[in-house]
């Protein structure tokens, strides 16, 4: 009796500390690296990397999905939270802690070839008359990338796959996105991907996983370990494989 008694006094303690460990994920809805669902888990990418190295880990997650602009807002107030899937700017490099990159990216410019067959280059595009409209996704590196240029219009939305329906009915002349990105977005359209006409590229990086610079730096070893492990074991690649990933 007095055993069982113990149990119970005990298993709130359990409980607490099995509940201390559970690790918060803001994820920026951003595909095809975080794709939100309309039923269940949200998937993607940097979703499924990150959901192999809790499993690795013994790490419960609490993923709260929201637009890329709010996350990396919210991000930068919370210090105990991992952030999907930031690119590392100059601009954000003081904001955030860099924990580890999960993949290589391209930012490119892109065209549909049907309204502009030749591949897009950012000397060219002053030259255009009337002055060419750029879409970009509010808050991305696409759109940092593209707001120094002179001679254009940069047209904002709140998702990617609003750009690639915009390209194909010739309302912007280009498009300043992650190269998988426009892939993904153009199928997800349901438009042939033969139609996207890839320009210059704007700038290779990585998509990281990324934290509050106040977040536990012992917590942060532990993550990049581990991820660091599944690239070294071929599983990293094999989860981007699924989606078609291509390196830049």
């Amino acid at each position: 009796m007095r055993t069982l008694a113990l149990l119970f006094l005990l298993s709130p303690l359990w409980l607490m500390a099995t509940m201390a460990h559970a690790v918060t994920v803001i994820a920026a809805d951003v595909p095809p690296f975080v794709i939100r669902s309309q039923q269940g888990a949200p998937s993607g990418m940097a979703i499924e990397v990150l959901e192999e190295a809790a499993r690795r880990l013994h790490e419960p997650l609490t993923i709260e999905m929201m637009p890329l602009a709010r996350a990396l807002i919210q991000t930068r107030h919370r210090p105990d939270v991992l952030l999907l899937p930031p690119v590392r700017s100059p601009q954000r490099a003081s904001q955030l802690l860099w924990i580890v990159p999960l993949l290589e990216e391209a930012f490119v410019l892109v065209s549909d070839q049907r309204h502009h067959a030749d591949p897009l280059f950012v000397k060219t595009l002053s030259a255009l008359t009337p002055a060419p409209t750029i879409g970009a996704m509010r808050g991305s590196y696409g759109e940092s990338l593209i707001q120094p240029i002179p001679g254009i219009q940069v047209e904002r939305v709140a998702e990617e796959i609003s750009n690639a329906s915009k390209l194909a009915r010739g309302r912007i002349q280009g498009w300043a996105v992650a190269w998988n990105s426009a892939r993904y977005n153009q199928q997800q359209a349901g438009l042939p991907l033969a139609n996207l006409v890839r320009g210059q590229t704007l700038q290779r990086t990585a998509i990281y996983l990324a934290a509050h610079p106040d977040f536990s730096p012992a917590e942060a070893t532990r993550w990049r370990k581990t991820i660091q492990g599944m690239r070294r074991d071929g599983s990293l690649a094999r989860i981007l494989k699924q989606y078609d990933y291509q390196a830049p």
